[in-house]
């Protein structure tokens, strides 16, 4: 039950005295399952963070008064960030709340307010998973929006895959749940006669080469700056295996996007048939 306000007049019932009396012990809790924003009746309840992706929760002001508080707390494998909207929000540890970590929001005043993890840990893990493994099957491409954030500065994808037919797969830039389809360059090179190469002013950039069809392959991308309004810089290393695990072809690739735009996701896709596999994305953290 949320905070209620009594004035003199006001007669106090019996359920009202119950629900009042379990919130001293069993806090109301509302589950969001996408970014959200604190409203007033927020106050004394615990918000509870549960998705896959990337979130926040944003603070404005003149929502709490001095001393109310609220608990927030995070259930899945997305990283959730307590983000200053209009209001201040401090910290002695980190504002990034991971799968099971949780804190309290305290008010020092309508528009000031200090986040308490319930934990501050001495060294943050390197790598920060912002988009769980993903399994996928069958389809032309795969899509990842929210999961570049001001959290981090650069960012890992790790994927495994077959491909249905023989061709590459291919990585685009997305914003609001649009794929960038210009400007993307690149300098490639492979074993197995392959010829080394640059693609100039392409619509999307290459990760790797075909597998086919059961002969798995692999491929690690690093991206750098994604989510700032600057270009976005990337390498590619991939392992692939053109039906048969005895002869793998090493490919490296390595580029850019010079678009100063800061993007908030990714599509990966091959350009026919189909891909299947597996797919997670990693923050690296920006403190020790």
């Amino acid at each position: 039950m949320a905070i209620q306000t009594f004035v003199a007049s006001t007669v106090l019932t019996a359920a009202q005295m119950n629900a009042l009396q379990a919130n001293d012990y069993n806090q109301t809790v509302s589950t969001k399952t996408a970014s959200y924003t604190l409203v007033a009746a927020d106050k004394g309840t615990r918000v509870v963070m549960n998705s896959a992706s990337a979130t926040t929760i944003t603070v404005n002001t003149s929502l709490f008064s001095a001393g109310d508080t609220l608990f927030l707390q995070n259930i899945s494998t997305g990283v959730c960030t307590v983000t200053a909207g209009t209001a201040t929000v401090a910290t002695a540890g980190s504002l990034a709340i991971p799968q099971n970590g949780s804190g309290i929001l305290y008010f020092t005043s309508a528009g000031v307010s200090i986040y308490y993890p319930s934990a501050v840990t001495a060294t943050t893990p390197g790598l920060v998973c912002v988009k769980a493994e993903t399994a996928f099957s069958a389809v032309a491409s795969i899509t990842a929006d929210n999961v570049f954030t001001s959290t981090y500065t650069n960012y890992k994808i790790i994927m495994n895959y077959t491909t249905s037919t023989t061709n590459g797969t291919f990585l685009k830039l997305r914003v609001g749940g649009v794929s960038a389809s210009t400007n993307y360059n690149a300098y490639f090179a492979a074993s197995q006669g392959w010829t080394s190469g640059t693609v100039l002013a392409s619509t999307s950039f290459l990760m790797g080469d075909y597998s086919n069809g059961a002969f798995n392959s692999n491929q690690i991308t690093e991206l750098q700056q994604p989510a700032i309004a600057t270009g976005t810089t990337f390498w590619n290393n991939a392992t692939t295996s053109r039906g048969s695990y005895g002869t793998p072809y090493p490919q490296y690739t390595l580029g850019n996007h010079s678009t100063a735009t800061a993007h908030d996701g990714v599509e990966i896709l091959v350009a026919t048939g189909t891909m299947s596999g597996t797919y997670a994305i990693y923050g690296y953290s920006k403190t020790v």
